[in-house]
């Protein structure tokens, strides 16, 4: 075989190497890039399949069992959270009413499973309002009318809670954004509706004035509320309001008549016959981000 022969036998054989190896690097890159491609669908469909009944039992033996805890009485701090959050209109933290003494029916677990996960966040499990809502403020939590179960993050109840949100399907159960709501249309158009009753009502600032459902302090005559009270004012109705969702909102609610989609229980008038009333629809378009500024219209 002459040298050129050689030559090229030898450079023919480098390329074909050479061609082989880049040929099992491609093919190695196509089967990662399939694998993964298969995870991910996998993944997808384990979180579209989720909650299967295993999910739902958990969610009996972990969560529920918290709801029907007797805590000794009917007062806030002491009720069990069936007590007040099964018959309430329109919340967002609404339950089925349990079937029995010992608790729901796997089918209306499921419904209370839809429910709850609406008050977690996967993406940021402590940020939760189930956990949020029974902690103590001075430990972190919101506020809650149905008074503190935990003093703090590390009760027993609270952290049980915390790992059932952990172990749910990442990003599957995450917050969206609320809008936020006005201060200074706060003061220039909702706190006015407070101080002015309706013909044979009573103000708001009656029941009203102070403690955890103080949003209506009295205003001293003739003038306007300081600003102490009214950002006291505003934290506190804040608790009763679900951003964007008037129709879940308790501070539209509780005045609303039960005919109109009100809840069925206020200790005061009901000054709205119907969710069409002008001034509804005002503070329906407060709570859902709408309306801004010193303009009531």
């Amino acid at each position: 075989m002459t040298a050129m022969a050689t030559g090229t036998f030898a450079f023919g054989h480098r390329r074909a190497r050479t061609i082989g190896a880049l040929g099992i690097v491609v093919i190695f890159a196509v089967s990662l890039a399939a694998a993964a491609s298969a995870r991910a669908r996998g993944d997808e469909a384990q979180a579209s399949a989720f909650p299967a009944a295993a999910d739902i039992e958990t969610f009996r033996s972990t969560v529920e069992k918290v709801f029907l805890t007797d805590r000794g009485g009917t007062i806030p701090g002491y009720a069990a959270c069936v007590q007040c959050h099964t018959w309430q209109t329109s919340v967002r933290f609404s339950l089925e009413t349990p079937a029995t003494d010992a608790g729901w029916t796997a089918e209306q677990s499921r419904k209370n499973f839809d429910v709850v996960t609406k008050l977690v966040n996967t993406a940021s499990p402590e940020t939760s309002r189930l956990l949020l809502k029974p902690l103590a403020p001075e430990a972190g939590g919101l506020g809650h009318t149905g008074g503190t179960y935990w003093t703090s993050p590390s009760a027993p109840e609270y952290q049980a809670l915390l790992k059932w949100i952990q172990a749910l399907p990442a990003g599957k159960y995450v917050a969206a954004k609320e809008p936020t709501l006005d201060f200074e249309f706060f003061r220039a158009c909702v706190q006015p509706v407070f101080a002015n009753p309706r013909e044979g009502h009573i103000r708001c600032s009656n029941c009203h004035a102070a403690g955890d459902i103080g949003f209506a302090p009295p205003a001293q005559a003739n003038k306007e509320w300081t600003d102490q009270q009214a950002k006291s004012a505003f934290a506190v109705i804040s608790r009763l309001i679900v951003p964007g969702n008037p129709e879940q909102s308790r501070f539209l609610l509780k005045p609303l008549h039960p005919d109109g989609g009100g809840s069925y229980t206020h200790n005061g008038p009901r000054r709205w016959q119907s969710r069409s009333d002008p001034e509804w629809q005002m503070l329906a378009g407060w709570v859902r981000g709408e309306k801004t500024g010193k303009s009531c219209s």
